[in-house]
């Protein structure tokens, strides 16, 4: 047997999205890679609410030498099948207000004496 060790990916994925069919979605890419280590277990877990997705937390067991290219592969696949069934990978947004500032002929501070 060759040393292993564990690929951790974390993929944020929109809030508006279904946890069952992103889970499905992510393990069925994970099935299709044969470096992947199946008698280990995996595991695809949603593990944060963040600010602007829901992480799931993905862990799988490879062969150290194949360790970043299964890595890599499996981030681009994951990326492609969420496009594919339109699951939305967000990026952080923020909301910006803005409100009328008050005109120069009226101070700020009124002084009472």
């Amino acid at each position: 047997m060759f040393p292993q060790k564990f690929i951790i990916a974390i993929i944020g994925i929109g809030y508006q999205s279904r946890i069952a069919e992103v889970k499905l979605v992510i393990t069925h890419i994970i099935e299709q890679d044969e470096r992947v280590d199946r008698s280990r277990g995996m595991t695809v877990h949603l593990g944060e609410l963040a600010a602007s997705s829901l992480n799931f937390y993905v862990r799988v067991w490879v062969r150290n030498g194949e360790y970043w290219n299964t890595y890599y592969d499996l981030l681009e696949n994951i990326k492609e099948a969420m496009d594919a069934n339109h699951i939305d990978l967000p990026y952080p947004q923020m909301d910006i207000r803005a409100q009328n500032a008050p005109s120069q002929s009226q101070p700020h501070l009124q002084i009472v004496d």
